[in-house]
């Protein structure tokens, strides 16, 4: 049984300081430019922006510092926890929340203008209802930017002989269970992601009521704001990284 509240609850410090995230450039995922490079924002001074998923604070931070008014949310209690140090320590000022974003009833209607949400989606079954749950929240007009990793990536792998596939690109969901290793950890917690289509993002996201504006597949590059995590895919899948974007991005819109 995979527990994944209590998974990133447990590796969220080492998590933090393993993978060196900007604080100062929204980040959309490893090896991808960042909102320096891909200008997606635009100016957020004075709008409502919820971070979903937000785990150790970062891109709240960043988007703080950007002079928006934002909320965090993330299912790790002691992310949040992470988070609002963070927070402190840049001395932006960022309400955050533990919740499992699938169901965030605690906020009304209408009430942001945007809602980002980075690399995060895959660790949940049900995306439907995050999706549903993301356009009632936002105004109209309101944006939803949304990156997740290339699922080919974990559909193919590097071996001796070259790269193989270890897994069929389908239509239904693919849930991977795997352990994440940190040294400093004598058990690894164990994780379960989903891999998806990249259709069945957008599909989703339609029958929830957005419009589709822009999706990027942007160019693996180590010139990004999450630098650790790109280095050390790059190192151990140096073919594929170099190869596919390894992370993807979905700009859409609240009719």
């Amino acid at each position: 049984m995979v527990d994944i509240k209590k998974s990133w609850d447990k590796i969220a410090e080492h998590y933090n300081n393993r993978y060196e995230i900007s604080c100062e450039v929204v980040h959309y995922g490893p090896l991808c430019p960042g909102e320096d490079k891909l200008g997606l924002l635009g100016d957020i001074k004075g709008k409502r922006v919820v971070d979903l998923g937000c785990g150790g604070g970062q891109n709240a931070v960043a988007l703080a510092k950007m002079g928006a008014e934002v909320t965090g949310l993330d299912l790790s209690t002691e992310q949040i926890n992470r988070a609002q140090m963070l927070a402190a320590e840049h001395k932006v000022s960022i309400s955050f929340r533990q919740a499992d974003i699938s169901s965030i009833p605690f906020i009304e209607n209408h009430s942001f203008d945007i809602a980002i949400s980075a690399c995060s989606i895959a660790f949940l079954d049900k995306i439907d209802t995050v999706f549903r749950e993301v356009y009632r929240i936002l105004k109209p007009k309101g944006w939803f930017i949304l990156s997740d990793m290339n699922p080919l990536q974990y559909l193919l792998d590097e071996t001796e002989d070259g790269v193989v596939f270890n897994n069929p690109y389908r239509q239904q969901s693919l849930p991977i269970n795997w352990s994440w290793e940190f040294e400093e950890l004598e058990k690894s917690p164990r994780f379960r992601h989903y891999v998806r289509m990249i259709s069945d993002y957008v599909n989703s996201l339609i029958d929830a009521g957005f419009i589709i504006k822009k999706i990027l597949e942007p160019e693996s590059t180590l010139n990004t704001p999450h630098a650790g995590f790109s280095r050390e895919i790059m190192e151990e899948y140096p073919y594929i990284a170099k190869h596919i974007p390894i992370t993807f991005v979905i700009v859409c819109e609240k009719v």
